[in-house]
């Protein structure tokens, strides 16, 4: 039988174990609320309206979100013509309907001066209850025991793999754990949890930035890593803000916005100390944004401040991950200013750094090969192309070639295919250089 306006407003009692509306609840997010009911109740809003006492006009602003409600007395006006159940109207921040009432009706008498002593006691007892309750369902929490146990030793054996294992298959495990984290933040966490949560999804954005640059997609390596940088900001964790400044400062160089690069790496090192690695590696970045815009002087005296603080390193950093030691961060730096002095045309520089990264890893598939092919560029210009082509050609050949390899291989055919077109093995690495692009844009 089809239901009128007029009929009574329904509700399924079913409707206030729902997560979404639990959340609107908890929020006090009336317009989200009505919405939920109008899709799991079929309500009008003429019939909310009917129920809450509230004017159809009001409804209707307050489902647009054009009006909000913060009145006690409205909501528990809303409370009671919606017919909530107590665990609903805590969510709310209400009082179970008993409580509620007694208090109500004790107050509409008149003013607390014109109650007896022991009716007043008794309210005020009731209130006092009330708000204890209210405290109690606070500290209350859905994540469960061990939860940030198992996020944590996640978030490690992600790192730890990204070493060895292709962005292609981290990626969608790292989302679908950020996106858990997610939905915790948003449900009931005590205080000290929700540092945790924070942290947990800023290190996860920050290893998703990472392979979102692995896998050529600058837009969501920036998005990441600005969602790693706001929510490290609000867990006051000053090294996570640095790495998420760092990945900033790489999206940005590769979108061609040097500048920008340049600003976020110094972001990060207001916010770092500079015994800690993320400082090197953000001194380096800016200088390789700096090499871009052809700035050599200070490209070089950043490079040089980043050795620095690398040689005052202790060999394991105490606050992050394990692959975060001194000798790798060695060999970023030595493998950044490798590529700044291809970019600057400074060929003998460009081949020492990469001959250093290389003799410092060797160990990190992917990463090595950033600093042959670099070194490889070198060569070509030194007038060698046969072992500048075989040195690529080996880096393209290892099967770990992130993007950050194939744009540097890509400099590396240019050099060659100019200088040397007649070469075979020039045109054999130009072939193989051609073939796993195309590859690359297609996947």
């Amino acid at each position: 039988m089809a239901t009128s306006a007029l009929d009574p407003l329904r509700i399924p009692a079913d409707l206030w174990d729902r997560d979404d509306v639990c959340r609107a609840l908890d929020r006090r997010d009336i317009g989200a609320l009505f919405r939920l009911l109008r899709r799991y109740a079929g309500a009008s809003q003429h019939r909310i309206g009917t129920a809450t006492e509230l004017q159809q006009g009001t409804v209707c602003k307050v489902m647009n979100g054009e009006r909000s409600v913060t009145s006690i007395d409205v909501l528990e006006r809303i409370a009671d013509g919606l017919h909530m159940p107590d665990h609903a109207r805590l969510w709310l921040g209400l009082a179970p309907k008993e409580d509620a009432m007694r208090r109500r009706t004790a107050l509409g008498l008149g003013l607390m001066a014109a109650l007896s002593p022991q009716t007043l006691t008794d309210v005020l007892r009731d209130s006092a209850a009330e708000a204890l309750e209210f405290t109690r369902e606070r500290a209350t929490s859905s994540v469960g025991a061990g939860t940030l146990d198992h996020l944590a030793a996640v978030v490690a054996e992600l790192d730890r793999a990204y070493q060895w294992k292709p962005a292609t298959e981290l990626f969608p495990i790292a989302r679908v754990y950020r996106q858990r984290v997610a939905q915790l933040i948003e449900g009931r966490h005590t205080l000290k949890e929700a540092r945790e949560l924070y942290i947990n999804a800023a290190w996860l954005s920050e290893l998703l930035a990472g392979l979102a640059h692995d896998l050529a997609s600058p837009m969501a390596e920036e998005a990441y890593a600005i969602d790693c940088y706001r929510h490290a900001d609000q867990a006051g964790h000053d090294e996570l803000c640095g790495w998420a400044a760092e990945a900033v400062s790489e999206a940005a160089l590769y979108t061609g916005r040097p500048g920008k690069a340049i600003d976020a790496a110094m972001k990060g090192l207001d916010k770092v100390s500079d015994r800690h690695p993320v400082a090197a590696r953000l001194r380096a970045k800016a200088a390789r944004a700096h090499a871009r815009q052809g700035n050599g002087e200070s490209c070089v005296e950043l490079l040089a401040d980043a050795r620095e603080v690398c040689d005052r390193l202790p060999d394991q950093t105490p606050s992050r991950l394990s692959t975060m030691s001194a000798e790798y961060t060695s060999y970023t730096v030595a493998d950044i200013a490798g590529h700044c002095h291809v970019w600057l045309a400074d060929w003998k520089a460009a081949e020492q750094h990469s001959r250093t990264a290389l003799a410092v890893v060797a160990w990190s598939p992917g990463r090595a090969e950033r600093s042959r092919v670099n070194l490889a560029t070198a060569l070509a210009h030194f007038g060698s192309p046969d072992e500048a082509a075989e040195l690529g050609g080996k880096a393209l050949a290892s099967g770990h070639w992130p993007v950050a390899v194939l744009r540097q291989a890509r400099e590396l055919d240019a050099a060659l295919t100019n200088r040397y077109p007649k070469q075979p093995r020039v045109q054999e690495f130009h072939d193989q250089y051609q073939q796993l692009a195309g590859r690359a844009q297609t996947n």
